[in-house]
């Protein structure tokens, strides 16, 4: 346990300015015995007076990193808090983290050495600046975070992230911006824009009645958010074009373009030459960015060092929970973050890095659902796994609800799905109605309710499969124990409308009292004019479902779901009535690639 009686000094608001001119604020914790340290530093949009966000939420108290030996500054991103200037998601991040890094290298107190942390946008600031390479930035630790920020951030297998980027931009950014506009006439409002009154001032809207008229219209839609996704992207964004300007820009970039990739962190890996300490959540919508991160850098990261300098830790969390229970499964108290005491994890992490010694421990640490325990790993994805291909098989005889009774067929000993039919099977039609598309109700969701854990996790898929648009497919029960970790993915024989679709897998284990509860998803978007999508000639369809680690008993079944949306999570495509044929036959075998370990 860290020795709390050192004494800190806190310095609030303190004026960083940028080479522009603009000035961010920072808020800092100095050891009150003097001398020179290294600096621990936070670039949060949320907010550095805000304890949940800035505290909790990086899940690293301040007061124990001063009694460590460090200082720590929590900096407003450029355009939130009390710093100035405009926000846009991730066009500042680069430039002002590498200006904040050279300023902290350059004070009084500071020994020069610099380390970063925090989640999620926070773990997006940290590694923009660590693609610069500025000298004093020693070690970062990203929690929760992208590897770049069109697949994996806006969009997830070439779909849009509707329910990701409308909920973040409703519930996080845009108030924060009508803040600023409302700062003159509101003086509550005007506390939650800047604890700098001039600057309050300078951001006061011209027109406080336009302002409060642009407040209503964004309070009808703040508090019913789930009507407010539902309305789509393009009306979402059109409704907030004042307060969040870049969710059109993002819609105006579907595709991978140079709009995203001067933002890509897995295209700058071989520059980087920073040893991080990655933490990641099964059910978490940044979970495969968190893995590339790790698995990118610990193969190709710049130094020798950085690259032995990679740890991951995957936790059985979603992007907003850490506590015993997640989803439908209460875990116990060891899987709770605070089990592991993410503050000592991290201080002892860049503790050994300003020592030039090696991280502790071993370089993966993964909880396995059904064992419900941690575990420790050389590598990722782990040493002996093998992925086995189950192939999704028309008919096989069990009372599996929904359009589509299929069976899930374990793969024989030549790796591929045992085809229950010899013969040329006839495809499964997968039916999609943008009136009523299949909702999203487990996983990795970012949608309204209880802090966005509402409808996330590992919750009961049977709503979903007992529709008749959702095709399911049913295995046999196993016949020993097994275990699944690893990353997932399904390889699908499609026919899709002239106008594309999308395909949602899901894959969940069905529980003794009747439950199928969710174990991994994924999605892949086809698009007109694609392979696959003229609705007569079938192309393979590859659709990633993230990764696991989850235990199964002998007697468990599992069961994989093939339907045509997912909705809010992704925007609906195409929006009209499509018809797709999902193949099963021999020479066009639709099939799950499932990562077994012994």
């Amino acid at each position: 346990m860290a020795d709390l009686t050192h004494d800190a000094i806190v310095r609030r608001g303190v004026a960083v300015p940028m080479a522009d001119g603009t000035v961010l604020r920072a808020d800092l914790w100095l050891p009150a015995g003097g001398g020179r340290v290294p600096a621990l530093l936070q670039r949060t949009p949320y907010g550095r007076g805000d304890s949940g966000a800035a505290i909790a939420g990086a899940g690293l108290e301040p007061l124990k990193a001063v009694a460590r030996g460090f200082a720590v500054v929590i900096q407003d991103v450029r355009g939130s808090g009390g710093s100035e200037g405009a926000f846009e998601p991730f066009a500042a991040e680069g430039d002002d983290g590498e200006a904040t890094i050279a300023w902290i290298a350059a004070q009084e107190w500071s020994d020069g050495r610099v380390c970063m942390y925090g989640g999620s946008y926070v773990g997006a600031t940290q590694l923009l600046a660590a693609v610069r390479v500025p000298p004093p930035l020693a070690a970062v630790a990203p929690q929760m975070t992208a590897a770049e920020y069109w697949e994996g951030w806006s969009h997830q297998g070439g779909a849009f992230q509707l329910g990701f980027a409308g909920f973040w931009a409703l519930g996080w950014l845009a108030p924060e911006a009508l803040a600023r506009r409302l700062a003159c006439g509101d003086p509550a409002a005007a506390q939650l824009a800047s604890a700098d009154p001039a600057l309050a001032q300078r951001l006061a809207d011209a027109d406080p009645a336009a302002a409060r008229r642009l407040a209503d219209r964004f309070a009808a839609l703040a508090d019913d958010p789930d009507a407010a996704l539902a309305r789509g992207p393009e009306a979402l964004a059109a409704e907030l074009a004042e307060l969040a300007p870049w969710l059109g820009e993002w819609l105006a970039h579907p595709t991978r373009d140079a709009y995203w990739q001067r933002w890509s962190i897995r295209d700058r890996y071989a520059r980087m030459t920073t040893p991080a300490l990655h933490v990641a959540g099964w059910h978490d919508i940044f979970l495969a960015g968190t893995l590339a991160n790790f698995s990118g850098l610990r193969a190709g990261a710049a130094t020798a060092e950085a690259r032995a300098g990679q740890r991951l830790i995957v936790g059985p969390w979603t992007h907003a929970a850490f506590g015993d229970t997640l989803g439908e499964r209460f875990l116990g108290r060891r899987a709770a973050r605070a089990a592991l005491d993410l503050s000592r994890l991290q201080l002892d992490f860049f503790a050994a890095v300003l020592r030039g010694e090696q991280p502790p421990g071993a370089p993966v640490r993964l909880y396995t659902f059904g064992r419900d325990a941690w575990r420790e790993e050389q590598e990722w994805p782990p040493a002996g796994m093998r992925v086995e291909a189950w192939g999704l098989e028309a008919g096989g005889g069990f009372a599996v609800p929904g359009a589509g009774a299929g069976a899930l067929a374990e793969a024989d000993a030549r790796g591929e799905g045992a085809a229950r039919d010899a013969g040329e099977a006839a495809p499964s039609v997968l039916h999609h109605d943008p009136a009523d598309p299949v909702p999203a109700i487990a996983g990795a969701t970012f949608l309204p309710g209880q802090d966005v854990t509402l409808r996330s996790g590992p919750r009961d898929r049977r709503p979903n499969q007992a529709r008749a648009d959702v095709l399911v497919f049913e295995s046999a029960p196993l016949t020993e124990p097994a275990e699944l970790t690893g990353p997932l993915a399904a390889e699908l024989h499609v026919a899709l409308d002239a106008a594309g679709g999308d395909l949602c897998v899901a894959l969940s284990e069905l529980l003794p009292d009747g439950r199928a509860l969710h174990v991994a998803d994924g999605i892949a978007r086809v698009r007109a004019g694609e392979p696959g999508a003229d609705g007569k000639q079938p192309a393979r369809v590859r659709v990633e479902l993230g990764a696991t680690s989850v235990a199964l008993p002998a007697g468990r079944r599992l069961r994989v779901e093939v339907a045509a949306s997912c909705f809010p999570r992704f925007d609906v495509h195409p929006p009209r009535p499509a018809r797709h044929l999902l193949f099963h036959s021999a020479t066009r075998r639709s099939r799950v690639l499932l990562p077994f370990i012994p």
